[in-house]
């Protein structure tokens, strides 16, 4: 009797072992971390610190060569709302600068700016950043990400570079509006919407800008055909543009001198010297 009543006390022990064990594979595992290391309690006598002193705290650990503890400012920052932390976070995430890239941590930052635009105010640091906030966004609907699930989507993609330009009159942005309308061979009213908004982003120093609207006067399209002006403004943009613009701005240029006459390369030269 005694074994017995023992075999059925093992038995019944290997099943409840056995249960246990199918419900632990069968269930989600939950690892609760906080979000940052960082306390503010241990170095700060305000319980919610200025941003002004925190990214002086950001600053100081970054020369320390506390990357780590760095990091973690930055991100306890960006947890309170703080739109500058938010976009340095996610320019970091997107190039990979001091964590790994991804993409996708990139793109939620970018849009938690964004989903809090109406709390920006003109002429401050947070306007500037929302905007290009927006563009960066405008870029992932654009080009999709798949990390993210999300599918190309050009018209949220045209939502995000319309705000940032007429909203917030980002360069970036009026210049991706305006690119994206000549790609799509718009209407004349949308093409010279376009060009409106790259003579504003000319006026910011936009290189890119400079370099349609130089293409877009030898082309005659959408403006009075300029041909020497064209080719001075396209030479311009090659001679300003940044590293990452610079090889479809010379695409740009030598075709156009390629179909110009010689005097017009001349005078365009002469011109873009002045």
């Amino acid at each position: 009797m005694l074994t017995a009543k023992r075999q059925m006390i093992g038995k019944n022990v290997r099943l409840a072992v056995l249960t246990a064990v199918v419900v632990a594979i069968a269930s989600p595992v939950f690892f609760v971390t906080p979000a940052s290391a960082f306390d503010p309690k241990q170095v700060f006598k305000e319980e919610k610190p200025s941003q002004k002193k925190l990214f002086r705290w950001y600053l100081k650990k970054k020369k320390e060569g506390d990357d780590d503890e760095a990091l973690d400012v930055l991100e306890y920052a960006a947890d309170q709302g703080i739109s500058t932390a938010q976009w340095k976070l996610g320019k970091m995430y997107e190039f990979g600068d001091s964590v790994e890239r991804d993409q996708k941590k990139a793109f939620e930052f970018y849009q938690k700016i964004a989903n809090n635009y109406g709390e920006a105010r003109p002429n401050t640091p947070e306007w500037a950043i929302t905007g290009k906030a927006m563009v960066a966004l405008g870029h992932y609907y654009r080009d999709g990400l798949p990390e993210a699930n999300l599918a190309p989507n050009a018209t949220e993609a045209r939502v995000m570079f319309t705000t940032a330009a007429m909203y917030f009159r980002d360069a970036d942005g009026q210049f991706e509006l305006a690119k994206l309308i000549l790609d799509g061979k718009g209407t004349l009213d949308e093409g010279r919407q376009a060009i409106r908004m790259l003579q504003l982003a000319k006026k910011n120093g936009h290189s890119g800008a400079l370099a349609l609207l130089g293409s877009a006067l030898v082309e005659g399209e959408y403006v009075s055909q300029d041909v020497v002006r064209g080719l001075s403004m396209l030479t311009k943009a090659a001679e300003r543009a940044p590293a990452d613009m610079l090889p479809w701005i010379q695409s740009l240029q030598q075709e156009a001198f390629a179909l110009a006459s010689v005097d017009q390369r001349q005078a365009a030269i002469t011109a873009a010297s002045n």
